[in-house]
């Protein structure tokens, strides 16, 4: 026990540290990070270098799964060259199999495929050439097997259903569909029906009607048992589709020769791993990562990713060398990887990253130009599931990235335009988030109408947004790889201060959709069972932001700040009930002011039932978005689509933190609260029958 005395020294110690950010921070200075660092690292990142990078990333067809000799391998070897040129030490590459059968948790692999060439051309009724695959790359869809055949077209109109090919024999034909899904009709005209190949138009995106010429990626992905039965596939732009369809619509016979000279077999899949291995913390890793593959030319898909990680290990030897910075305490690990299936297969084999691994960064799409690509950057956070810090130490940066020092000699003027928006899936980050490895991973990019498609080009990346959103990272990088005490104290700070905005906010959408229901008459009904939802937000936010404090602990190591940490932790506990009062009030004015009377919300009994399961998952790795589909029988996946109501919006971002909150200490209902807090009102029905499907699927088990 404490003695008087050294009771009053303990505070004092804890009050000091706490408040001496505010005497070496002028308290108009917004930043975790010195003035003096910034201003370093916004002269040490190069947007120019960068962006050149880019466009000698995007000359390499970086479909993953290649193999030996093929341009994946060659682009990952290019890098990993650069980096020990850089100094770089620890530079490694990792291969995995990639051959359609090899699955890794429950991802299967992508068979593994060559391409030398291929070319599209019409006969009649006039001679042409529709395709050349050393022109554009994308128009062969990835994944082609080689072959050759002059045949009629037979059209098929969207071709993804059995009724469009009703008295139309395919076999051994050329098969013309428009809408883009090369992949189904692929599936319904060579798979199931013999076809020799498809031809494909572009989807029916709205915002790329502009542009005619613009030739939309379509990857055919036979599974490993399909491989000798996959033909090949082109796909065309509108321009094109319009003329054939001009041409099927005028009566006229159209017939086409095609020639590939592709090839699929037993591949692999590199992952680029380069580590500064830290001085004082070497097993605690900040994971910054991006994915490598992508079509030719794929610049800011993912090029500017990858090549902002190449700029960002420059800029560290740089600051480290110079004495900018000290040499980093804790490893920075980074990985190039195949986007998904190479993370899935590069985690299976470094299970020991959910103890090593305290956040990471996932850059995908960095570069964009603003104007060009109808774009604006997106912090997409890490999920309520993970507990962390790293979303606030991005976010407080933003300000910073509006200086006019962020503008590159040829990168464009535009001001930092950004959204910080809540967890969802379609990258890298989905494999370090899940519950497997529990690392908080926010992902950096952008939205881009040209993704994906033959006018991802280096000219719509832009040496401005590079520079910002590299230094960005780099600067995260270095604030928690070098994190001490008073660091850890200042970040206490700040995410403490963001709770307390984040509660507030939780509280004002409760009382939005309070209103909502007490002035809808059709939704009156259920307004007791939404109120008693939603009087749980104010602790389900605390508890999440409480487990976000906690995990700054790992960054100081004196009992000082773990007691001022605990302290902050204790204030933001008081703010529940601050927030249920500010609910409860606005409610009893709403059943006032539209004549309701207070009804109490008995739990029924698919309440009681959500309440009393514990569910446990049994599996490794983020489920599949298909999963459900493919592994339910017809009547199993109908229930999904029928009931999309229930489910509300986001089911692929809810999908994924229901399995991961699944640990066996959570009920269900306690699930629901969660997801509901953080995305949108979800009906428990739908909790338990999905859980309960996971049951039959014996992915879970209940505690």
């Amino acid at each position: 026990m404490l003695t008087p005395k050294k009771s009053w020294l303990s505070v004092i110690t804890i009050t000091f540290l706490f408040l001496l950010p505010l005497f070496l921070f002028p308290q108009d200075y917004p930043y975790l990070i010195k003035r003096e660092l910034l201003e370093m690292i916004q002269s040490e990142v190069s947007g120019e270098r960068a962006w050149d990078m880019v466009s000698k990333i995007s000359r390499f067809h970086r479909i993953r799964g290649g193999g030996e000799g093929s341009e994946y391998n060659q682009c990952a070897e290019y890098l990993a060259k650069e980096l020990r040129q850089i100094g770089l030490k620890e530079v490694t590459i990792k291969k995995y199999r990639s051959d359609g059968f090899q699955k890794y948790f429950f991802w299967t692999s992508p068979v593994g495929w060559k391409v030398n060439g291929a070319e599209l051309w019409m006969i009649k009724p006039s001679r042409k050439l529709i395709a050349r695959f050393s022109d554009q790359a994308v128009s062969l869809m990835p994944y082609s097997q080689g072959g050759e055949v002059e045949s009629e077209v037979i059209y098929v109109g969207r071709g993804r259903s059995d009724a469009e090919y009703k008295n139309k024999n395919v076999k051994g034909k050329l098969v013309f569909a428009t809408g883009g899904g090369g992949s189904q009709v692929h599936r319904q005209a060579v798979l199931k029906r013999g076809a020799a190949g498809v031809i494909v138009g572009p989807s029916d995106r709205e915002d790329r009607l502009q542009y005619p010429d613009l030739i939309e990626v379509n990857r055919l992905s036979p599974s490993g048992e399909e491989r000798e039965k996959a033909g090949f596939g082109f796909a065309l732009s509108r321009r094109q589709e319009k003329e054939l369809v001009s041409l099927f619509r005028a009566g006229r016979k159209v017939a086409m020769r095609a020639e590939v000279e592709a090839e699929l077999f037993d591949g692999n899949m590199p992952v680029l791993e380069a580590k500064i291995i830290g001085t004082e913390y070497p097993s605690q890793e900040i994971i910054i990562m991006g994915h490598l593959d992508h079509y030719k030319p794929g610049a800011n898909d993912n090029a500017s990713g990858s090549a902002g990680m190449i700029e960002m290990a420059r800029n560290l030897r740089a600051l480290v060398e110079r004495d900018a910075i000290s040499p980093l305490k804790r490893t920075i690990r980074f990985l190039w990887l195949p986007e998904i299936h190479g993370a899935a297969a590069y985690l299976t084999k470094h299970l020991d990253l959910k103890e090593k691994g305290i956040c990471g960064m996932n850059l995908d799409m960095i570069g964009e130009d603003y104007t060009l690509c109808q774009s604006n950057f997106n912090l997409i956070c890490s999920p309520y599931s993970v507990p962390g810090y790293i979303n606030d130490v991005l976010t407080n940066l933003f300000g910073w990235l509006e200086g006019r020092a962020f503008f590159s000699p040829r990168g464009s003027k535009n001001r930092f335009n950004f959204r910080i928006r809540p967890f969802s899936g379609g990258s890298d980050h989905v494999m370090f988030n899940d519950s497997t490895f529990s690392i908080p991973t926010p992902m950096l990019g952008h939205g881009d109408v040209f993704h994906h498609t033959s006018l991802d080009t280096p000219d719509k990346c832009d040496p401005t947004e590079m520079k910002r959103i590299i230094s960005l990272a780099l600067a995260a990088t270095i604030f928690i790889a070098n994190a001490d005490d008073e660091d850890a104290l200042e970040l206490a700070r700040e995410v403490f201060t963001q709770a307390n905005i984040r509660m507030t906010r939780r509280t004002q959408r409760s009382i939005r959709l309070l209103h909502q229901y007490a002035s809808d008459t059709d939704k009156r009904n259920n307004l007791a069972e939404l109120y008693s939802n939603i009087i749980n937000y104010p602790i389900v936010q605390a508890q999440v932001e409480t487990a976000n404090l906690e995990e700054i602990k790992e960054l100081g190591k004196e009992k000082a700040t773990q007691s001022a940490i605990d302290s902050l932790i204790k204030d933001l506990n008081r703010q529940i009930a601050d927030e249920k009062d500010i609910i409860n009030s606005t409610y009893d004015l709403f059943l006032e002011r539209y004549e309701l009377n207070k009804e109490d919300f008995q739990l029924n009994d698919l309440y009681k039932k959500a309440s009393s399961l514990k569910p446990k998952r049994l599996f490794k790795g983020p489920l599949p978005g298909n999963y459900l589909r493919e592994n339910l029988d017809e009547k199993g996946s109908a229930w999904y689509t029928r009931n999309r109501a229930k489910i509300g919006r986001s089911y692929g971002s809810k999908i994924y933190e229901i399995v991961n909150l699944m640990d066996g200490n959570r009920s269900l209902l306690d699930i629901r609260h969660i997801v509901s807090c953080e995305y949108n009102e979800t009906d428990v029905e739908f909790i338990l029958h999905f859980a309960g499907d996971l049951k039959k699927l014996k992915l879970i088990t209940f505690e």
